[in-house]
């Protein structure tokens, strides 16, 4: 009796144990077929969230503006680029236009800052002065001050000042090199460094003993210039001698070719200091008045011709 209430009891509990093993096999078996819809709602969730946190990001107000501290008139203003006046050595090959690219600047800056006289006569070795922003150097004279200066090449005072790294209140030293950024030469000096400016083939005071035109019957198709034996006679212009010698009525004659169609005649010369092929520039000495050739005592006549035809040299000198 004993044995069947305990093998009853034994029964009963294994029945019920068989159906909490089911359950759990039920159960676990949901979780393992429901865990991937799980996963991927988590990843909706997450992804529809991130948009609405950046939109509120953007909706924080940005941040308050700080102005620049007032000027005192002794702090500097910071160059708005690296403003400076260097040195450069002219390699083999080297142009005006490619110097002017490596440093980018244009050809009619460098030849001006430089003087050049003719920009066509630079060779390798030679030293030129370079700026490193687009501008002139100027040299500072007595009386100068920044305003007028910055009134002059029509710049920005501010633009100066910070150029050059100077403070408002401070004073120039006669001498002294400044950077004028974005100011251009002038159409003067343009044509003085790229060797197109003209001036008198005699220095100091010049006296026009004859005039371009007829005279006495005749044409006269330059002028007569009055000097003493012997006066230096300068190129009036760069270019290239093509003549340098006795020419009948001229006498001793030397010709520019200025490259552009224009060539200058300098006549009845008592020497000459220059030869076929040389080149020469504005200003330099080629020879010496005298009176040679077809001549009623010293003085040097002078002709300019375009492409072949005399013209008047008034129309072309300063």
């Amino acid at each position: 009796m004993v044995a069947d209430t305990t093998s009853n009891k034994w029964r009963a509990g294994s029945q019920r144990l068989s159906l909490v093993g089911s359950k759990f096999e039920n159960i676990s078996g949901c979780i393992l077929q429901c865990w991937r819809p799980i996963l991927l709602l988590m990843v909706v969730v997450f992804v529809m969230a991130a948009p609405m946190e950046i939109a509120a990001a953007s909706l924080d107000p940005p941040p308050a503006f700080i102005p620049p501290p007032p000027e005192d008139g002794n702090t500097p203003l910071a160059p708005p680029l690296n403003a400076q006046i260097a040195e450069y050595e002219v390699q083999q090959g080297d142009t005006i236009w490619d110097i002017a690219d490596k440093f980018e600047t244009d050809p009619d800056t460098l030849a001006v800052i430089n003087e050049m006289g003719n920009w066509n006569r630079i060779y390798p070795g030679d030293t030129i002065k370079v700026v490193t922003v687009r501008g002139l150097i100027h040299e500072v004279k007595p009386g100068d001050n920044m305003k007028d200066l910055a009134e002059e090449h029509n710049v920005d005072i501010e633009d100066l000042l910070a150029a050059n790294g100077l403070k408002p209140s401070q004073s120039l030293k006669v001498g002294q090199k400044l950077i004028v950024p974005g100011a251009r030469p002038s159409q003067e000096a343009v044509a003085a460094a790229r060797g197109e400016a003209w001036n008198w083939p005699l220095r100091g005071s010049i006296t026009i003993t004859s005039h371009f035109g007829y005279r006495w019957g005749r044409f006269h198709h330059g002028i007569d210039l009055g000097a003493p034996q012997g006066t230096p006679v300068v190129a009036s212009r760069a270019g290239r001698v093509t003549r340098a010698g006795w020419s009948g009525g001229y006498g001793n004659l030397i010709i520019i070719d200025h490259g552009d169609g224009k060539t200058t005649r300098y006549a009845h010369l008592s020497r000459m200091a220059v030869s076929v092929g040389q080149r020469v520039d504005r200003n330099e000495i080629i020879g010496y008045v005298g009176s040679t050739g077809r001549s009623t005592g010293p003085h040097l006549h002078f002709e300019i011709r375009v492409h072949g035809s005399a013209v008047n040299p008034l129309e072309y000198l300063p």
